[in-house]
């Protein structure tokens, strides 16, 4: 996740950002309820990106399903 990504899932989640004299502050992002949203987003985005590399990983190594598993566990298929 690079900077861009983490500012979209803050809007996402509720948050809006001030800027005003070079300086940027963000609003809505004190409650319980934000931090619920967000925390639920970047865990989304975490475990997409966990299904990604191990997805390329079982490309590679097609000896055993070691990889595909560990996706379907991720997943709550297995």
């Amino acid at each position: 996740m690079n900077r861009e990504d983490i500012v979209h899932m803050v809007r996402e989640a509720g948050g809006a950002d001030i800027t005003s004299h070079g300086w940027t502050s963000w609003v809505g992002t004190q409650s319980t309820e934000f931090l619920e949203r967000f925390a639920d987003l970047v865990a989304a985005e975490k475990e997409k990106q966990i299904i990604n590399i191990l997805g390329r990983l079982q490309e590679r190594n097609h000896s055993h399903n070691y990889y595909a598993y560990a996706i379907n566990v991720i997943k709550g298929e297995a």
